[in-house]
């Protein structure tokens, strides 16, 4: 599992904003409400959100494709802990995959701080993923990734979209082309 990842995402560890600032010329990101609203506040709203991720998401994977689910704990200690105890439940075969130093005690002006990052085997197809999204969607749960099994395509969702990095800069313009009306109109898609 995750073979493949120094190919697609070579000196990079798996944080989403460490992934858009390496890999500016395969990343995209696509608001997930109307005018870039960030959080959805009805069922209108949340079933637009989730539309729009199984959108995305299927137009990256098959539905019955393997992919890789990858969720985040935090502490100050490299021992791995869980940090969102709804992921017990939503991704309880989840075993650790790397942990990641993030801020040294100095940087950090107290405590070390580390990503323990979980991964976890899924067969994708619509609606897989969205009691999850629903948590990201409202800020309970951060720093997710799916990430297909050989590794050419990441989506992180986030709390108002979700960032995109695929194998080349033709396959994100494509992406850019079928959902544009989903896309920021800030000058740097943010």
């Amino acid at each position: 599992m995750l073979a493949d990842w120094e190919r697609y995402y070579p000196n990079c560890d798996p944080v989403g904003h460490f992934l858009r600032a390496a890999f500016p010329d395969r990343w995209v990101r696509f608001h997930s409400l109307p005018e870039s609203k960030r959080y959805p506040e009805d069922e209108r709203e949340y079933a637009e959100v989730l539309t729009r991720h199984n959108r995305v998401l299927g137009a990256l994977a098959r539905s019955g494709e393997a992919v890789i689910l990858l969720t985040t704990g935090y502490s100050g200690s490299p021992e791995p802990i869980r940090s969102y105890p709804e992921l017990e439940d939503l991704d309880s075969d989840a075993t650790l995959w790397r942990s990641i130093l993030m801020y040294t005690a100095d940087e950090n002006f107290g405590e070390p701080s580390y990503w323990h990052v979980f991964a976890s085997g899924r067969m994708w197809q619509p609606g897989e993923f969205d009691s999850l999204v629903r948590l990201i969607s409202h800020d309970s749960v951060a720093n997710v990734c799916i990430v297909a099994e050989d590794c050419r395509w990441l989506l992180h969702p986030y709390d108002g979209g979700m960032d995109v990095i695929v194998e080349s800069t033709t396959a994100r313009d494509h992406l850019r082309a079928e959902f544009s009306s989903w896309l920021s109109a800030h000058p740097e898609g943010l």
